[in-house]
């Protein structure tokens, strides 16, 4: 799972077209999803998506900036 959420924050960087549009498609899921929460020290980190800003999911615990970025899988299945 680390390896998953470091490959995130590589994407998170670079920001190629692909990533970003799967991201896209991610961070719509999991705005709507009742796990996404608030972390206070994310606050700091800005994104593009603005529906994931400074959010992490509260099941798997991961900055939602990098998961939706990430190789991994929604915790709940939901991408």
């Amino acid at each position: 799972m680390l390896q998953n959420i470091l490959t995130g924050w590589k994407n998170y960087l670079s920001k190629s077209e692909v990533t970003e549009a799967i991201a896209k498609h991610r961070a719509a899921v999991c705005a709507a999803c009742p796990n996404a929460r608030q972390g206070k020290l994310l606050t700091f980190i800005k994104d593009r998506l603005k529906e994931v800003e400074g959010t992490y999911c509260n099941t798997c615990k991961c900055p939602l900036s990098a998961k939706v970025r990430s190789n991994d899988i929604c915790p709940k299945n939901k991408w």
